[in-house]
């Protein structure tokens, strides 16, 4: 099956959020990183399945299949396990992301199962008004300032990687390594999947950076960095409402802001700072149930779970 084809399945069954992670181009991406992907369709009685898996190592020459937001489909979710564990049963387990319900497993989520999406079908008056105030002042004082926001090529990428960097060490967080942001620049052009690198800059100099993800009518914001300078300058306000205004330029019909904490989080919830930043520009709240495991080798996923609880020890 070609890329167009295979994305028209994944549009048809689209999960709430996160489609694009299922779309043959992020295939073609996670192979140029250096992983094997493995893209599994089937038809019968009027019902589909599609699967894009990615083989993930393990120790001793063992290994996972991991389907991020998917499988995708009209199967029953019963139906859906036989066929995927049938066609991928070579590995110690299958990580599932579905847009249903499963009874499997439940795991700690790897991609998000919440997050905020701003509909971008309204006026661009009415995305204003759906922000809170603090949030519409600090994009106007950007403006005010002088923040100039604009779409870069790779020419850019290093001053990415600089403030990548600064915010992890700020943020206390860990990042991929450069060669993953640039090889998901580089693959993801000229398809149905766009990958774009956006930045803010002050008196020449880039405060904030945004990676964004364009796909079947949505832009995801993945990766977001800040500079240590000019904070009162909140330029991060700025790059986002430019890359929402461009998105709706594009007529694309929603912005996904890619992970939250669940609503009526504690205020020492991991994620509570940039959950309520996220909130300042409006949108709606959306679930997905999670991640989960279905286990295809018993002993093999005791010692795994076994040796992952002593590593976080």
């Amino acid at each position: 099956m070609d890329s167009h084809a295979w994305n028209e399945n994944v549009i048809r069954f689209a999960p709430p959020f996160g489609a694009f992670l299922q779309s043959y181009e992020w295939g073609e991406f996670q192979t140029a990183v250096g992983r094997t992907v493995d893209r599994f369709l089937v038809e019968e009685d009027g019902q589909v399945l599609l699967a894009q898996g990615i083989k993930m190592p393990l120790p001793m020459k063992q290994h996972y299949w991991y389907f991020p937001k998917g499988p995708l489909g009209n199967m029953s979710p019963e139906r859906m396990l036989e066929q995927v564990k049938t066609h991928f049963g070579d590995g110690m387990f299958l990580r599932l992301e579905p847009p249903v319900f499963v009874q499997l497993q439940k795991v700690l989520d790897v991609q998000p199962a919440i997050t905020r999406i701003v509909d971008l079908r309204k006026t661009e008056e009415a995305l204003y008004g759906e922000m809170k105030s603090k949030t519409r002042y600090n994009a106007r004082l950007s403006e005010r300032q002088g923040v100039e926001c604009k779409i870069v090529g790779l020419e850019e990428f290093p001053n990415f990687v600089r403030l990548m960097k600064q915010t992890a060490k700020r943020d206390k967080f860990s990042i991929h390594p450069e060669e993953y942001f640039k090889k998901m620049l580089e693959t993801l052009t000229g398809g149905e999947t766009h990958a774009l690198m956006a930045m803010a800059y002050f008196e020449g100099r880039p405060l904030a950076a945004n990676i964004c993800v364009d796909f079947g009518g949505a832009r995801t914001y993945l990766h977001g960095a800040t500079s240590n300078l000019h904070r009162n300058i909140r330029a991060q306000y700025g790059l986002h409402t430019f890359l929402l205004r461009d998105a709706q330029e594009r007529g694309l019909k929603s912005f996904d802001f890619w992970g939250v904490a669940p609503e009526g989080f504690a205020d020492d919830h991991e994620w509570a700072g940039i959950s309520r930043y996220k909130e300042g520009y409006g949108g709606s709240i959306v679930e997905m149930p999670g991640t989960f495991d279905c286990v295809l080798k018993t002993a093999w996923y005791k010692t795994y779970q076994a040796g992952r609880k002593l590593r976080r020890l």
